[in-house]
């Protein structure tokens, strides 16, 4: 449910990235929708697509946007997303998009999801000893307690700065 309002949330913008889960779980969520949008249609309107016709339409921009996000976060042109649109071509570009990999790190799109895990964090060398493996080791106890909800990302990145500056908290 995260995955779709954030989709939402980010209605417009075609920029930035968006995960493979990001992808899935946002249509998986219209999925959803739409079919409770057919089966009010054949309870009320003896099948005429109204109130489905009316979810598909309000979630095609956003849409549009995730999937350009989507390919943006495997280093491609968001121009990609038109060949969604040609007949026959369309879904399998669609499945294609939501199952190829994502660029490790930063990319020409922008830095990888804020949400996912800490992948950027170095795994400790000898020279850095048991400190940094406590470090890191508090920095990945904050990333779960962001990704749960239990503080913002403004008071993760205040903590993850302390642990670095060797701060304790």
């Amino acid at each position: 449910m995260t995955a779709y309002i954030n989709a939402m949330g980010r209605y417009f913008d075609f920029s930035g990235r968006s995960t493979r889960a990001q992808f899935w779980y946002y249509h998986l969520a219209l999925l959803g929708l739409a079919a409770v949008g057919i089966i009010i249609d054949a309870a009320i309107n003896g099948g005429q697509p109204l109130v489905s016709a009316l979810i598909i339409i309000a979630h095609y921009v956003p849409s549009l946007a995730i999937t350009v996000r989507r390919l943006h976060d495997a280093d491609m042109s968001g121009w990609l997303v038109l060949l969604c649109l040609v007949p026959g071509i369309g879904i399998i570009a669609f499945i294609a998009y939501g199952c190829i990999a994502s660029t490790a790190g930063s990319n020409r799109f922008g830095p990888a999801d804020r949400s996912a895990p800490l992948s950027t964090v170095a795994a400790p060398t000898a020279a850095s000893g048991p400190t940094a493996a406590a470090n890191i080791e508090r920095i990945e106890k904050l990333a779960s307690l962001r990704a749960a909800g239990t503080i913002s990302d403004d008071e993760f990145q205040q903590m993850k700065s302390e642990v670095l500056a060797g701060g304790t908290r």
